[in-house]
């Protein structure tokens, strides 16, 4: 004799007049087990590392890719970035 067992129903499957606020407290706790499954959200993009950056830049002045000038223009401009500080 083999007996299957079944996991035991939540809710009827017909429907049965209910009142309105046994419906919305059912909506709310579903809500409330959906909102539990989601994901983190993804962290906040940090503040520019000016260190970083001066290092890429340096690099590039020394390839040659940037001229004195614009070198030190550049420089200015991230040490003088409130963000970055």
């Amino acid at each position: 004799m083999l007996f299957l067992l079944r996991p035991r129903q939540t809710r009827v499957p017909y429907a049965l007049p209910r009142d309105p606020e046994q419906v919305a407290w059912h909506n709310e706790e579903d809500q409330r087990a959906y909102e539990g499954t989601r994901r983190a959200a993804a962290p906040e993009p940090s503040a520019p590392d000016p260190v970083a950056a001066l290092r890429d830049l340096a690099d590039l002045h020394r390839s040659g890719s940037l001229t004195d000038a614009e070198f030190q223009a550049a420089k200015n401009k991230i040490l003088s970035d409130p963000s970055t500080q």
